[in-house]
């Protein structure tokens, strides 16, 4: 097959490790596959297979992408494309329309769509969720990362819920499994250390919620017990000041972006999500292949099917620093079984579920 992957760039974030596995994938099992972003930049590009094909539109301005891309699918004919997240869905449903062309066009959800669109600001992303309804039933297929995001995405396209197809997400490969021993460099890192390290990992804005994680740390009295918070974004001076004020400074950290965030995970007692919601949580993956205890919050949608309700992990409220710290504290008095928390990673093995997408790829 001829493949497309359509996506805004290949920087930080869940959606684009995704879309790289994705490539990867399909490339090694013998398709020609080519991206198109909307910019050529990103960490995860140099993750990509040599054999992938890198196409760009240069631009931000999505009317200019829209006409872009339109042209692109006209001059360049391809038998399948995949792309992610509302506002890019949609983009890609109005060029095959407005090319004329014949590809197969699979479309994602990657988040839960009324969190998404209750709690992004105004603009083009927000604006856009007002024409899913109208939009997505002209998708060839429809794919969720999980169940919750599959029903809440059929409230709010109004279509029927037996036309969107649960994949859960590509976030295991056998790779973790060396990756997690490579060194790290980081103070509060190292053999032996009486520190309890908790770790979180993520890009620094609203919906990750990370004031709330740091807030909890007030309320986890052992000074011994000691956060690394691994991510950029235009969140960082806001919870820079946080720290600062709650006088937290000794006891939190600030590690920025890292291509290999098991090396870290795998070298801390436990790692917390505190996301205000999610689509599936790619991350909680890359931590249970670590073997390492998870906290997450219990937020929609995706860390409770992924840690099968307390299974996998300890999940705690969404926005509550008091019980996040207990939550916590529990957390590190009774770890998890190491090889139990592996064995459940690989149940998202790449090869397993893209097998699914295979099937998505090919059917007529």
């Amino acid at each position: 097959m001829k493949i497309l992957l359509f996506y805004i760039n290949l920087n930080q974030g869940g959606v684009q490790r995704m879309m790289v596995n994705v490539a990867n994938y399909f490339d090694q099992n013998g398709h020609e596959v080519s991206f198109y972003l909307a910019k050529k930049q990103g960490q995860y590009i140099e993750n990509l297979n040599p054999g992938i094909k890198l196409y760009s539109a240069d631009t931000d301005n999505r009317l200019k992408l829209l006409r872009k891309f339109s042209r692109f699918l006209k001059l360049n004919p391809h038998d399948t494309i995949f792309t992610a997240v509302p506002h890019f869905n949609l983009i890609a449903i109005m060029c095959k329309m407005i090319s004329g062309s014949k590809v197969k066009l699979i479309i994602s959800e990657r988040s839960n769509t009324f969190q998404e669109f209750q709690k992004s600001p105004w603009g083009f992303y927000k604006i856009s969720f007002f024409l899913i309804p109208f939009l997505y039933r002209f998708a060839n297929e429809i794919v969720a990362v999980s169940k919750g995001v599959a029903d809440d995405l059929a409230k709010a396209a109004m279509i029927p819920r037996s036309r969107i197809t649960v994949v859960y997400n590509p976030a295991f490969n056998e790779t973790m499994l060396t990756k997690k021993s490579e060194q790290v460099d980081h103070p509060w890192i190292k053999s032996p250390r009486s520190e309890k390290l908790l770790i979180a990992v993520g890009r620094l804005t609203p919906q990750k919620d990370f004031g709330t994680l740091i807030t909890s740390m007030t309320h986890i009295d052992d000074s011994e017990v000691k956060l690394i918070i691994v991510g950029e974004g235009d969140e960082l001076p806001k919870l820079q000041k946080l720290v600062a004020s709650l006088g937290l400074g000794h006891r939190v950290d600030f590690a920025g972006f890292q291509l290999n965030p098991v090396a870290w995970i795998a070298k801390c007692d436990v790692f917390v999500l505190s996301s205000l919601w999610e689509g599936f949580g790619n991350i909680l993956v890359e931590a249970l292949a670590t073997g390492t205890t998870i906290v997450s919050t219990n937020c929609e949608s995706g860390p409770s099917e992924i840690l099968d309700m307390e299974r996998y992990g300890y999940l705690t409220p969404v926005g509550n620093p008091k019980s996040m710290a207990k939550t916590i504290q529990k957390a590190l008095a009774k770890r998890l079984d190491e090889s139990t928390q592996i064995a459940r990673a690989k149940d998202f093995d790449v090869n397993h579920i893209l097998k699914n997408y295979e099937v998505l790829f090919q059917s007529s």
